[in-house]
């Protein structure tokens, strides 16, 4: 299967993306997108159920700047490699963004676990959203 339960069951991405309009060899590409995406943007505690699923608060990493970027960068690793299982070999990194002023940019890297490597920019605005896309290393 190449996208997750969820969106078998539904028949669309997170975003409302219809499963049949990504192409087959994409689509468990933009599933794991869409789980990063969710997870990102979930507070950790907010899930009685799995009281460490999420990140920490955004704004709480913002007021322990710039010693709140390893903290967040640390925690992203964290999740990614205990509720990503379709991920290995993960390393996350923090992409310079002067020009992003009150964002933090970090890029994931990993290999999935049935071939192939992805990498993904995330970035988080001062605000507390986060959004992810696919990263293409600069030539």
């Amino acid at each position: 299967m190449n996208q997750g339960l969820f969106e078998s069951l539904t028949g669309v991405f997170f975003d409302n993306t219809p499963i049949d309009s990504i192409h087959v060899k994409n689509r468990r590409i933009k599933s794991i997108m869409d789980h990063l995406n969710r997870m990102f943007n979930t507070r950790k505690g907010s899930l009685p159920h799995l009281k460490d699923y999420g990140l920490p608060d955004i704004s709480e990493i913002y007021r322990k700047m710039p010693h709140g970027i390893k903290e967040l960068q640390e925690a992203i690793q964290r999740a990614v490699e205990k509720y990503e299982p379709r991920m290995e070999n993960i390393q996350v990194t923090q992409k310079d963004s002067e020009d992003l002023k009150f964002k933090l940019v970090f890029i994931i890297s990993g290999k999935m676990k049935n071939g192939g490597t992805v990498l993904f920019q995330t970035t988080f605005s001062s605000m507390g959203n986060s959004s992810i896309t696919p990263w293409k290393k600069p030539e």
